[in-house]
């Protein structure tokens, strides 16, 4: 401050003559210097013009002077002008009532740093004149209350915030899930429990899980209540096949469910959290796992695990029926300067329109495979020449080149085709799928929208 208060010692309202140094010693208060030293809030005792006799080490810290800077100094100077004015009135109405006065404001280190002080002054009065003679003023730094306190309340903010993502996030997810306390007592049910058990959130908490969750033993009808288990034994628990659901409404139906022991940071268990679901659930799971294993997740053509099925069977059934196979080998020209132009998210868009094209020019007995990124593979199977191949790779090319229609834009693309037919080039899956390969990029060294053939047709 000291550069702080220097510079507003010359403010009129607060001049004054600077006291001796020994002054102290004529209020009696030499005796407590070294008592108030080691006081935790600072303290400053002042003459009747508000002059500093003495200060404490704490307000020091707190104003950030030495002793030498502050003595002598009006030490309103050092507070916010904002504050200032309600300051002074607080301190007149102190004097003339002989009140004690106790107000926060903020103060303005030597640092120039604002800070929240809560000042306590008492009027000290000069018993033969009866009139106000010095003042003793206590200052407590709130800046660390203040910053615990807006600790507090970022704390609180982000827990609820995280109560809220979680809350937002069980009410999302497929299953349904109930948690209680020790007692067995619905805490938090959500909305998916609350459609399978047909009981109202607001309804359902406080109730025993056991009334809520109302499970039986399909065969046997006995009652299970596998919070009460998970918490008694501290152990997951999983409900045993056909168990069945009574809901709210009296209806039944059969679920599959597990429930686990909940503890806090302190390993203390807490409650139980019940999961399940309806037992038509799990078929839905199955095939869409089953799905994914097969099938392209964005196109929705046969991925390359089926392809490599269905082209393993078409040659043999080739074999059998001394037929032909033949494996177009496609792959989009400079497809990196759309996805970089328009984004992934477009070109996605592209690869699903061309996907479609692909489907539209091949028989339905015939398989369309997206190998891998812009990459697709064509299978014909059973073909009689092997030049009907060529007419297909040839319709392929003028479908994809037509302009196409995504988001709003019109664009027009190529791509090339590698051809190799079983069994003129090659014998097995293999070596069909690495001449196409080679075929493919033979095509793109011609440019654009092109296809080439491998040895055993004319391209």
């Amino acid at each position: 401050m000291m550069g702080t208060l220097n510079r507003r010692a010359t403010d009129k309202p607060f001049m004054g003559q600077v006291p001796p140094q020994d002054s102290v010693e004529n209020f009696g208060f030499g005796d407590l210097k070294n008592l108030c030293d080691g006081f935790p809030l600072g303290i400053v005792l002042c003459d009747d013009e508000n002059r500093c006799l003495y200060s404490n080490r704490a307000f020091q810290k707190i104003i950030d002077c030495d002793a030498e800077e502050i003595l002598g100094h009006n030490w309103r100077h050092s507070i916010h002008e904002e504050d200032r004015q309600e300051l002074d009135g607080s301190w007149i109405s102190s004097i003339v009532n002989r009140t004690f006065l106790q107000q926060d404001v903020r103060l303005i280190r030597a640092d120039d740093k604002v800070i929240w002080v809560r000042i306590r002054a008492m009027i000290m009065e000069d018993p033969s004149k009866h009139s106000f003679s010095s003042s003793l003023l206590m200052f407590e730094d709130l800046s660390k209350k203040q910053a615990m306190q807006t600790s507090l309340a970022e704390m609180e903010k982000t827990l609820l915030e995280e109560k809220q993502r979680c809350s937002i996030t069980l009410d999302h997810i497929g299953d349904g899930v109930i948690t209680t306390d020790l007692d067995g007592n619905v805490v938090t049910i959500n909305i998916e429990a609350e459609q399978l058990t047909v009981w109202d959130r607001q309804e359902a908490i406080g109730k025993p899980a056991s009334a809520v969750f109302n499970v039986i033993d399909s065969e046997t009808r006995e009652k299970t209540n596998p919070a009460i288990i998970a918490i008694n034994e501290n152990r997951c628990v999983t409900l045993s096949m056909g168990s069945v659901l009574i809901t709210h409404d009296g209806n039944e139906i059969e679920i599959e469910d597990s429930a686990f022991p909940l503890h806090n940071q302190q390993d203390e268990m807490i409650g139980a959290a019940i999961i399940f679901h309806h037992i038509s659930k799990s078929s839905t799971v199955m095939e869409k796992t089953s799905r994914l294993a097969w099938y392209d997740h964005l196109t929705g053509l046969p991925n390359l695990a089926m392809f490599n099925e269905c082209i393993s069977q078409s040659i043999s059934m080739a074999q059998r029926h001394s037929k032909r196979v033949a494996l177009l080998f496609l792959d989009m020209d400079d497809f990196k300067a759309v996805n970089d132009t328009f984004g992934h998210m477009f070109g996605d868009k592209i690869l699903q329109s061309v996907a479609v094209r692909l489907t539209d020019c091949v028989r339905t007995s015939d398989t369309v495979c997206r190998r891998s990124g812009d990459e697709f593979l064509i299978l014909l199977g059973e073909i009689e020449h092997a030049d009907d191949a060529i007419l297909v790779a040839q319709e392929i090319l003028k479908s994809i080149a037509m302009p196409h229609k995504v988001q709003g834009q019109t664009l027009s693309i190529a791509a090339s085709i590698g051809i190799s037919v079983f069994p003129e080039d090659a014998q097995n899956v293999t070596s069909l799928m690495k001449s196409a390969d080679t075929a493919m990029y033979t095509a793109k060294q011609s440019g654009p929208n092109r296809y080439y053939c491998s040895g055993s047709l004319s391209s």
